[in-house]
C-alpha cells in the first residue's frame, strides 16, 4: 500500500485484508485528512462498511481569552467549517456508493475520536499522517501519534 500504514496497539496483527464494518475518518479539513478519507472509502467499498466522518470543534483556550459573544460567534464559525469538511467527505463517499454517518462535535480531536470509537463500535480509524496543526511534521502529527498509542482499534494512516 505504498506510504500508507496500519498501526495496532498490543499484539493483534492486522493487515489490509481484514474485514471492517465501521470505519472512522476524523477530519480537520487538511489534505492529509482528505487522503485518509479516500483510503477509508476504498476499504469501505471492499468490506461493504459504513464510513463515519468526524470533526471536532476544538475551542482551545478561547473560553478563557474571549468575551462570551465572541466565543459563541467563534464556535458557530468553526462548526460551519466542520460541517463543510464532513460534507465534502460524505459527497466523496456517496459518489463511491459508500454509506456515511457524519458528526460535528465539541471536543478536543483525540477525545472526540476516543469517545466516538467507544460509542459506535468502530473497527478501524483511518486518518491523515498529520493535520492542519502539523503540516511540516516529517513523519506523523501529534493527534495521529496519540491516537495510534491510545486507541484499542487499528489505525490506518494515509
Amino acid at each position: 500500500m505504498g506510504k500508507n500504514h496500519f498501526f495496532t496497539r498490543g499484539m493483534t496483527p492486522m493487515n489490509a485484508t481484514d474485514e471492517f464494518d465501521d470505519i472512522l475518518v476524523p477530519t480537520d479539513g487538511s489534505e492529509a485528512a482528505y487522503n485518509g478519507a479516500q483510503q477509508a472509502i476504498k476499504l469501505a467499498q471492499r468490506n461493504a462498511a459504513t464510513v463515519h466522518v468526524l470533526y471536532a470543534i476544538d475551542m482551545g483556550d478561547a473560553d478563557f481569552v474571549a468575551v462570551p459573544s465572541d466565543i459563541k460567534e467563534t464556535r458557530t464559525r468553526i462548526e460551519k467549517k466542520g460541517q463543510t469538511f464532513v460534507a465534502e467527505i460524505e459527497a466523496l463517499a456517496d459518489d463511491a456508493g459508500v454509506e456515511t454517518v457524519t458528526t460535528v462535535t465539541p471536543n478536543t480531536p483525540l477525545q472526540a475520536i476516543r469517545e466516538y470509537v467507544d460509542e459506535h463500535g468502530i473497527d478501524l480509524v483511518v486518518m491523515g499522517k498529520r493535520g492542519r496543526s502539523d503540516p511540516d511534521k516529517p513523519l506523523i502529527g501529534s493527534v495521529t501519534n496519540r491516537a495510534i498509542g491510545e486507541l484499542d482499534v487499528p489505525v490506518f494512516t494515509a
